[in-house]
């Protein structure tokens, strides 16, 4: 306890020293290109690791070496409820309990708890993973972050520098929004046909027109596959179309789907089969025009 308030209160210093900018405006996030680890060195890099990539929802991977695979994941959320940019609020499912409670997050790599964390006490017979858990969050000393494509893999360590617990999160924040469906495989498809998307990432949720009928369904992100997206529980409104034969093949790829990848530039993007062809192509809509 002492001695996450003693990290707590260097990594204040280091914020004085340093003065405002670190706040305003957001820095941000340098990550090493041999390595793929994001840069915590810092307190202006460490910043910038928790704004832009610690904070929200992690699904646990692996436990002290043991990959997690059942189908209910436990996760993590990190969350900012103090002034101090460095100390963060800590939500987490064990697979069997809920857990709450602090941790520091300082320049240099180090990660400590700052208060013990509170546990609802339910039974559960088959929680391989919650011992495990917890005792992550008791030991853990240091963290680092790694890229690989657009997933982030937070590996909490303890004070020999061994593993407890990975983390992953996938960001595919950049498909969230309106989209216009401007190919089906290697056929072009015109702004004249309407075929369009809107992808809510946060709420899991799909809309669109495959031009001529509604489209609704969820989509779905599998945590052990990177750049996953897949589109579930489509459903259309039953109009009666004259492009019959691009809206089934607009709907067939939209089952098929299984990643997605940023396109040519920020305003494409590319949704991909299970062996990598790319099914549709979108354009980002322009909500102004």
């Amino acid at each position: 306890m002492k001695h996450s308030n003693l990290l707590i209160a260097t990594a204040a210093l280091a914020i004085t020293a340093t003065g405002c900018s670190i706040l305003s405006p957001k820095p941000t996030v340098s990550t090493d290109k041999s390595t793929g680890n994001v840069k915590t060195a810092t307190p202006t890099e460490t910043v910038a690791a928790i704004d832009k990539i610690l904070y929200g929802e992690w699904t646990v991977a692996n436990v002290n070496g043991t990959a997690v695979t059942s189908d209910d994941r436990p996760y993590v959320v990190f969350d900012t409820t103090s002034v101090n940019p460095f100390q963060l609020r800590v939500y987490a499912d064990n697979g069997c309990n809920t857990l709450n409670g602090d941790m520091a997050v300082t320049p240099g790599g180090d990660m400590r708890k700052v208060s013990d964390f509170l546990s609802t006490m339910k039974y559960c017979a088959d929680a391989p993973y919650e011992i495990g858990i917890n005792m992550a969050f008791e030991t853990v000393t240091s963290f680092n972050i790694e890229k690989i494509g657009n997933d982030y893999l937070l590996y909490m360590k303890n004070s020999a520098g061994k593993p407890l617990m990975i983390l992953r999160k996938s960001d595919i924040s950049f498909i969230n929004g309106a989209w216009r469906v401007t190919g089906l495989g290697n056929e072009s498809i015109s702004e004249e046909s309407g075929m369009k998307l809107v992808i809510d990432v946060p709420e899991l949720k799909v809309h669109g027109n495959t031009g001529c009928n509604i489209l609704n369904g969820s989509i779905f992100v599998d945590p052990d596959k990177q750049n996953s997206l897949q589109f579930k529980n489509l459903a259309t409104t039953r109009m009666m179309c004259p492009d019959i034969e691009n809206e089934q093949k607009f709907l067939v790829a939209l089952e098929q789907v299984e990643t997605v990848v940023p396109g040519a530039d920020t305003s494409t993007a590319l949704l991909k089969d299970a062996h990598g062809q790319t099914l549709i192509t979108l354009k980002r809509l322009d909500l102004k025009q």
